[in-house]
């Protein structure tokens, strides 16, 4: 099973994100301030998941996180408009503050089932013969770059990563980002 870490510079901003995501059913592994706690937890909990993380942390800057995580987990980072600059050079998906509830959902959702099992939905999806594999590959990219602040080319590497890894074609990745 995936975990949930939220890690936030404000104690009560990392909780309000934990009761969101939890008021949605999604269960919240651990909630931190710190890098270090992240980089702990992540290291005890091997199996992988989604860190919803602020830019800065109390102890340093989160967006070195993901290579000292390494690729079990996903990051979201939630950014503040004076680092909106940041987004471009980040791998990893960003929303933008103030993040909308449904976004918030939709990103933790989406990341969370690119690192699972195809839903039945989108298996039943890629074998009809309407399916266009260039367009939900178009659309997918569209909302990445709408919802996660993404560029074209961020969007996809990104698919492609998440298609590599998880040793899926690019349109049924593309599907499960679009069903998110």
């Amino acid at each position: 099973m995936s975990s949930i870490v939220v890690a936030n510079f404000n104690p009560d901003h990392a909780k309000q994100i934990a009761a969101v995501l939890h008021s949605n059913g999604l269960f919240v592994s651990c909630v931190c301030t710190s890098g270090s706690r992240l980089i702990h937890f992540a290291g005890k909990h091997y199996h992988g998941g989604v860190a919803v993380c602020s830019v800065k942390l109390r102890d340093m800057p989160a967006v070195g996180l993901p290579r000292i995580v390494g690729p079990g987990y996903d990051f979201l980072f939630l950014v503040g408009p004076q680092f909106a600059g940041m987004c471009a050079s980040l791998s990893s998906a960003c929303l933008m503050l103030p993040v909308s509830r449904k976004n918030l959902i939709s990103s933790v959702g989406m990341l969370l089932n690119l690192s699972s099992a195809t839903p039945p939905a989108v298996k039943k999806e890629l074998e009809g013969e309407n399916f266009d594999a260039q367009k939900t590959i178009l659309q997918a990219k569209a909302l990445l770059i709408e919802r996660n602040n993404m560029t074209e080319q961020q969007a996809h590497r990104f698919l492609q990563k998440k298609s590599m890894n998880a040793g899926r074609k690019m349109a049924e990745t593309a599907l499960i980002v679009l069903h998110s």
